[in-house]
């Protein structure tokens, strides 16, 4: 089944029969409309793809941006952008930059930018499973909690050192990695250093959750670039929320 584009526009915008042609060309299905039609919301709910064509109309939608950006969020849909830096500069004060899949800025190529929106709709293709994240930590019961906040959302694999994270890494590799940074016989951050050397996980996502609350073992942690650093007394609830603005931020991060 072919991916859809549905492109956001004003009938001023002579490029869009052009874009058109060009995404059926790549394989979409491709469809325009004016945001502020009463069908636009029914057509953004079936498009892998939704490109906004900024236009002077911009500064009257902020309500529909605000729909835009709750539902590509919630249902895994890539936002894009055509326009003037001014121009997207005004989207991304009410729609932040790590939840829009790419900015195309005018003037721009329609066969390179077709063939980017492809790329996008594919990996739109896959987001619908659940991402995947490895879970390191000694304590069985704190182990267990986790696995009850996260196991609804994620699929969860939990262990209790480094040296088992290592072989399930060998032939699996998850989404993200959340660790424990005070381990018994292979520290965390000796395990983040032999997973950011192997070159089959050195993107994979990394970040500390822990008890160390102390100056040192902060800035020494923060040293290393992890994805994240967490106290365990931060709760669940900022824990969900920390993962899930890590995998926003890198959802379109890859794709060339």
């Amino acid at each position: 089944m072919a991916r859809s584009v549905l492109i956001l526009y004003e009938s001023s915008e002579f490029m869009v029969d052009s874009l058109i042609t060009n995404l059926k060309k790549a394989g979409l299905e491709a469809n325009a409309m004016s945001p502020t039609s009463i069908l636009a919301f029914d057509e953004i709910r079936k498009a892998d793809v939704i490109l906004l064509y900024i236009g002077d109309f911009i500064g009257k939608i902020r309500h529909v941006l605000l729909d835009l950006k709750n539902h590509c969020t919630e249902n895994e849909k890539a936002l894009c952008l055509i326009g003037y830096d001014k121009d997207i500069a005004i989207v991304e004060d009410v729609i932040p930059a790590p939840f829009i899949a790419h900015c195309f800025i005018r003037p721009f190529d329609v066969r390179l930018l077709s063939q980017k929106i492809a790329k996008l709709a594919n990996v739109v293709g896959k987001l619908g499973r659940k991402r995947s994240i490895l879970l390191i930590n000694e304590e069985v019961a704190f182990l267990r909690n986790m696995l009850g906040v996260l196991s609804e959302k994620y699929e969860v694999t939990a262990v209790r050192s480094g040296e088992h994270a290592m072989k399930i890494l060998a032939s699996d590799i998850p989404d993200l990695i959340i660790m424990d940074y005070n381990m018994p016989v292979m520290s965390g951050p000796e395990v983040f250093e032999k997973i950011r050397k192997n070159p089959d996980t050195a993107n994979v996502p990394i970040m500390f959750l822990t008890d160390m609350s102390d100056r040192e073992t902060v800035m020494n942690a923060m040293q290393m670039k992890p994805e994240g650093y967490m106290l365990k007394s931060d709760g669940s609830k900022a824990l969900l929320e920390t993962i899930s603005g890590i995998f926003v931020s890198r959802k379109w991060k890859n794709v060339k």
